[in-house]
């Protein structure tokens, strides 16, 4: 048959990146304010199980009706994001499938059924269950919905750090060794933590910012007024949680992916007591030559919080792309000559 040359078409690699990059960015519209309203939804029929008060059981209602809203939205660009990893990047799929499938199907078959079956409860079962069952319905919707979110983050997260993984030369795949260091990596928890309460800030906002234009519009001014307390007081509180994990996940980033946090901070040559990109004039059209640059034309920093955030001193050495495509070893930026590099590396047990 001759000499079978194996092509890669760039078109089709755009094309299968641009078609992704859509649907997740239609998926993560929806996901985060659904995660949000969760709790919102959860805390107005708290509410009405206490009180017995119609006026807490239609503000439920009215919450939950924008949930179902964000709620479908989210499963039906989610299923299509999923089916993409088989579709678009196939030999990904299979080259990791046995570490990355693995969350991924224990979402679809434990997460999203356990939602699926109370979200239907939720809406229909008003008049078929008791007040205490509801209750539960809609509380272990969101926990469902927050449970799938915990698996993607998983999938995610090993990503970002592969662990609990080798190489198997035989079948030249990455295969799993162990599932709890998959599951409960760090990185996994602190992506987990982050982005739910980051969730939580965005269904707290979203409800104020609904209550503020039935408040300016004077209309239904008494469910307004409680339902912005709720929000505000639910945005206070995970806006703190936010900042915390938050700064776990930057200190998290720069120890397992140094040249991400470099790029994201357009930081050419590291250094100690290195400063934080408040704003950066960087030209997205053009690739810089990170060899030559030396800092962005424009850039306002904060003294010494990048170096804070990633070694926890303000002294700290952050390294720049340069050092690390240089092979910098060392915590002040370093560079070894090479065979010594090469030395300690074969001496390592």
């Amino acid at each position: 048959m001759g000499n079978l040359l194996l092509t890669i078409d760039p078109d089709v690699v755009n094309w299968s990146r641009a078609q992704f990059a859509l649907t997740a960015i239609y998926h993560w519209l929806f996901v985060p304010l659904t995660l949000g309203l969760a709790l919102i939804m959860g805390i107005m029929e708290t509410y009405y199980y206490r009180t017995g008060k119609e006026f807490w059981k239609k503000t439920a209602q009215f919450w939950q009706r924008l949930f179902g809203i964000n709620f479908a939205m989210g499963v039906a660009t989610g299923i299509i994001l999923e089916f993409e990893f088989g579709t678009n990047w196939s030999n990904y799929s299979w080259f990791v499938g046995d570490i990355f499938g693995a969350p991924l199907a224990i979402e679809g078959m434990l997460a999203f059924f356990m939602e699926s079956t109370f979200v239907a409860v939720m809406f229909f079962g008003w008049k078929k269950v008791s007040r205490g069952f509801h209750l539960a319905s809609t509380w272990l919707t969101g926990i469902g919905a927050t449970i799938s979110a915990w698996w993607i983050l998983v999938a995610n997260a090993w990503m970002q750090n592969p662990v609990g993984c080798e190489f198997n030369p035989d079948t030249m795949r990455n295969e799993m060794t162990s599932f709890w260091e998959v599951a409960l990596s760090p990185m996994a928890v602190n992506k987990f933590t982050h982005t739910i309460t980051s969730a939580w800030v965005l269904g707290a906002a979203f409800c104020v910012g609904v209550s503020c234009w039935y408040l300016l519009k004077k209309r239904h001014v008494e469910f307004a007024r409680k339902s912005l307390k709720i929000g505000a007081a639910v945005g206070l509180v995970s806006s703190l949680l936010t900042a915390m994990v938050g700064d776990e996940s930057a200190y998290l980033v720069a120890k397992h992916q140094p040249m991400k946090l470099a790029a994201m901070e357009a930081l050419y040559e590291g250094g100690k007591g290195e400063a934080l990109t408040a704003v950066a004039l960087v030209n997205p059209f053009s690739q810089p030559d990170y060899m030559s640059e030396t800092e962005p034309p424009m850039k306002i920093a904060v003294p010494k919080v990048l170096s804070f955030l990633a070694t926890r001193d303000f002294n700290g050495y952050v390294p720049g792309i340069r050092n690390i495509i240089n092979g910098y070893t060392k915590d002040d930026g370093t560079v070894e000559p090479c065979s010594k590099r090469r030395w300690n590396a074969e001496s390592k047990p």
